[in-house]
């Protein structure tokens, strides 16, 4: 079998018991959302606010464009990671053949799972991106060193772009990328100023994603809301420390396999492949530690390097096969791969609340405070607010990080007399923000009443979540 197919396979194994589930993660649920709400006029920071970049609501975009089904974003993702495994394949096969390429790409695939990279993640999308500027440049590495400049360099650039307007943390692996592939060429023969003229082409190049988003915003008058929602809130969201802690240390211990091999493969390793191998692992933990919070997806960029690097130890006859026999043991003992009953559920919970959402319908606004975001779409409802994203509002670190006020949006909604309110029968995403919920529990126990409470699984927990209806015919 080709490594493409191999991959390809192996990927779809991998997620098939969750092919169409619903409510997968809420992040990548409400990615999904405003790719379809951008299909019917929704701008992003503007009608809905995150602080993702554009990029990634586009990747959206395009592929509710062809459905809005689940599975769809889901099959294209699995695409993305085998793509990615087949990339990391090429770039450890330049150094340890390859035997040693396909069982790095296959390490990728099956530690997934374990880092929280189910379907549709950031980095699921931007590390094939980061990855083939990778590949592109070691392989334009022996040209650029001789004063030759061909299309790798710039489409590495180009890739690079890519994946800055996805996340804007891969900025640090590309300037890595971008700062490796300079050195290369300024070694080489031509005059200064032939090489500073490719270096700011390539500036250009790797810039033009997000100075041609930003120049849209611009244009539109959305200038200063783009700019706050790309870097100051980012900046204006506060660390909970002790919670970021305890996931970093479960980062570590998710990661340790890994980190092992890339130990055990040093020896191996020539010095171009030393030296390039440690500055994208030390870029892509900068890309980590620039935004704290050490959510187990956050490690997903870090995977990419620390894969190829593992191709020394996995490259020996019998060590390559038992490694890869550990990590394969390792990733299925506790895998949810084969439960397939779990999206049965999820998508029977989902079903339950849209149909109680819809049978309460009295025209009214709907309002998702703490709950499915997909219901504003399964259900036919505009965006009551911005902060459609429901941490925006139930979470006490993320008051006022957005150009919006947190509590001035909630009591914004609550005077248009939402008809349906749909919030957790018990708070869940710590630290409450009491400021918004205690007003949204009372009205909804003052003007409404309880219509349905569902347990709504995703794959990382599970929630009652209420419907709170007729909430403009009680009175």
């Amino acid at each position: 079998m080709a490594p493409a197919s191999l991959f390809l396979v192996v990927a779809g194994l991998l997620r098939a018991s969750t092919f169409g589930d619903p409510n997968v993660h809420i992040d990548e649920v409400f990615y999904q959302t405003v790719g379809i709400a951008m299909h019917h006029g929704a701008i992003p920071y503007v009608d809905v606010w995150d602080r993702k970049p554009w990029g990634l609501f586009f990747v959206y975009y395009l592929i509710t464009g062809l459905s809005d089904a689940p599975l769809a974003y889901q099959a294209v993702a699995t695409v993305f990671a085998a793509g990615t495994a087949l990339i990391i394949s090429r770039i450890a096969a330049r150094w340890h053949g390859e035997k040693a390429g396909i069982f790095c790409g296959l390490g990728y695939l099956l530690w997934l799972e374990q880092a929280q990279g189910f379907f549709g993640q950031a980095p699921i999308w931007y590390n094939l991106f980061v990855a083939s500027a990778a590949l592109l440049i070691l392989e334009c590495a022996a040209s650029l060193s001789e004063g030759r400049v061909d299309w790798r360099s710039f489409a590495a650039m180009v890739m690079g772009g890519c994946a800055i307007t996805i996340k804007q943390t891969s900025l640090f692996e590309c300037v890595w990328l971008g700062l490796y592939a300079t050195h290369v060429l300024w070694r080489g023969p031509h005059g200064s100023l032939c090489k500073t003229a490719v270096i700011a082409g390539w500036l250009l190049v790797g810039a033009l994603p997000t100075l041609a988003v930003a120049a849209g915003y611009g244009l539109a008058g959305y200038g200063t809301i783009w700019l706050q929602a790309m870097i100051g809130a980012n900046f204006h969201k506060p660390i909970d420390t002790a919670s970021s802690m305890i996931r970093a240390l479960i980062m570590f211990v998710m990661l340790a396999p890994f980190i092992m091999l890339f130990v055990l493969s040093l020896p191996t390793m020539a010095r171009d492949e030393r030296r390039f191998l440690a500055g994208w692992l030390l870029a892509a933990l900068m890309g980590l530690v620039s935004v704290p919070n050490f959510y187990l997806h956050y490690a997903l960029p870090i995977l990419v390097p620390l894969s190829v690097a593992a191709g020394g130890f996995l490259a020996g006859r019998w060590t390559g096969a038992l490694a890869l026999g550990v990590l394969v043991f390792l990733a299925m003992r506790d895998t949810q791969a084969l439960d397939f009953e779990h999206a049965q559920r999820s998508r029977a919970a989902i079903d339950a609340l849209a149909t109680a959402v819809k049978r309460h319908d009295d025209g009214s606004p709907l309002f998702v405070y703490d709950g499915p975001v997909q219901l504003y779409a399964l259900t036919g409802h505009r965006f009551v607010t911005p902060l459609v994203f429901t941490p925006h509002l139930a979470q006490a670190i993320e008051r006022d990080v957005s150009h919006l006020s947190t509590l001035g949006e909630v009591r914004r909604v609550l005077a248009e007399r939402p008809g349906t309110v749909v919030l957790a029968s018990k708070p869940w995403q710590g630290p409450v923000n009491w400021e918004t919920l205690v007003p949204v529990r009372a009205y909804a126990l003052r003007n409404c009443r309880l219509v349905a409470r569902v347990m709504t699984p995703s794959w990382l927990h599970e929630e009652t979540i209420d419907v709170w209806g007729d909430c403009n015919r009680r009175n």
